[in-house]
């Protein structure tokens, strides 16, 4: 759909609700505006009485119509969603939040208000808050004083808090089956040894293939042969979290499949250590210390016992090698796609020395 017909659709849709959806805002008329329009998603934003402020964020999504031909690097999630599907799976997913941090300290959730499946499109009310992302960005040694150390270390704990609250909620399907039918990926210790060898083959020099190795060795030694498994976020990553006045909201999930419980820890801990400013600065944006102190806060937040953090840490690198193979074939077309692969191709030691950090702690935590 054109962005223009949504914002008229929109404005037809959401005209009978606003004063039930925002009874303590007292208004006389709204409007909606273009935030961003985007080849697979444009985001607008609903304003009461021209405030400033949007009083809910409107999404509408659009099939994708895939990246340029190359080489198919491995890939833990292969198949592809329709626009209808991924925002039914979004809508599920904010409902299955909004109901888990209910009355939470600490942890807040959007309010999901109108589902338009027809337009692939849906409501939700607005958060004002920074992303977790920008404010561990604020720590760069690059932008002196623009950060909180104490702030970003309470947003990570807070990042673990809400996955174990998130993880034992319980999620409806979303075309109303039960959570157990729910496809599983990497549900199998041989699974996740398999996934190693082929991002080392994909990667492809000895260095990388002794550390794929060195990790299917691991994975064997202290991953049980069913892995524990919960529905997962989908995208649980620092951009996804926003954070102010110490309450953390978790935005943006597709809980489409069953993962191994610590895929979307995981994903945010490596979503820190492969921040764009520090992969192609090469480490310089945030010191090792500094990242130590966010990565523990958010596995002391999660983990139950310190007995499962060699079984992370082998997980973790896997999805490390998913990440970096990722960024390594990034989909970006022209000039720019250019420069951020060969900038990533030269930061490829600096992860390799995050993969053997991940190994060696795991020797320690056994």
């Amino acid at each position: 759909m054109a962005v223009e017909r949504l914002v008229e659709t929109l404005t037809r849709r959401i005209g009978p609700h606003t004063h039930t959806w925002f009874p303590d805002q007292p208004h006389s008329g709204f409007e909606v505006k273009v935030l961003a329009d985007r080849p697979t998603c444009a985001l607008l934003t609903v304003h009461l009485d021209g405030r400033r402020t949007p009083a809910a964020l409107a999404k509408l999504r659009r099939d994708s119509t895939g990246g340029p031909p190359g080489v198919t690097r491995p890939r833990l999630r292969k198949e592809a969603a329709s626009a209808d599907e991924l925002t039914l799976l979004e809508w599920t997913g904010l409902e299955a939040i909004h109901d888990a941090c209910a009355g939470v300290q600490g942890l807040g959730a959007v309010r999901p208000l109108l589902l338009a499946r027809e337009d692939a499109a849906l409501v939700m009310s607005f958060v004002e808050a920074p992303t977790l992302r920008s404010v561990i960005l604020g720590l760069s040694r690059l932008r002196p004083g623009q950060g909180r150390y104490d702030e970003a270390v309470t947003g990570c704990a807070l990042a673990g808090r809400w996955l174990r609250v998130f993880q034992h909620a319980a999620i409806p399907g979303a075309t109303g089956s039960p959570d157990s039918e729910r496809p599983v990926r990497q549900g199998t210790r041989a699974e996740v040894v398999e996934q190693l060898r082929a991002y080392g083959d994909f990667l492809g020099s000895p260095a990388w293939r002794r550390l794929a190795t060195r990790g299917m060795e691991l994975a064997g030694d202290v991953l049980p042969a069913e892995l524990p498994v919960a529905v997962g976020h989908g995208d649980f990553a620092p951009r996804n979290v926003l954070l102010r006045h110490g309450r953390l909201t978790v935005v943006d999930p597709l809980p489409r499949w069953r993962v191994p419980v610590y895929d979307d820890l995981c994903r945010f801990l490596v979503g820190i250590r492969l921040i764009g400013e520090q992969v192609h600065t090469h480490g310089l944006a945030l010191g090792s210390d500094t990242l130590d102190a966010l990565e523990e806060a958010a596995v002391a937040a999660y983990l139950a016992a310190d007995s499962e953090r060699a079984s992370l840490r082998a997980y973790q690198l896997l999805i490390l090698m998913d990440k970096w193979t990722a960024m390594l074939d990034s989909p970006r077309r022209g000039v720019r796609g250019t420069m951020v692969r060969r900038s990533a191709a030269l930061a490829d030691h600096g992860v390799r020395r995050e993969a053997e950090r991940l190994l060696d702690l795991a020797v320690t935590d056994r």
